[in-house]
């Protein structure tokens, strides 16, 4: 098969943000930024919260 040439006239396509394509703005709104904090925040009390745990029952497993 021969290769196909492109149009003149024809742009390539800008990459995707996300799932769609929502402009440049949208990925670092002061709502996602909120967001990623928020999520952060949760993990880092979730991994406190275990390992603490862990920590004071762990010498009356032994």
């Amino acid at each position: 098969m021969a290769a196909r040439e492109p149009d003149r006239g024809q742009r390539p396509a800008r990459p995707l943000v996300g799932y769609r394509d929502v402009g440049e703005d949208v990925r670092h709104s002061r709502g996602s930024v909120i967001r990623a904090w928020i999520i952060l925040a949760a993990l880092a009390i979730f991994y406190l919260g275990w390992t603490l745990i862990v920590f004071f029952l762990e010498p009356g497993l032994r």
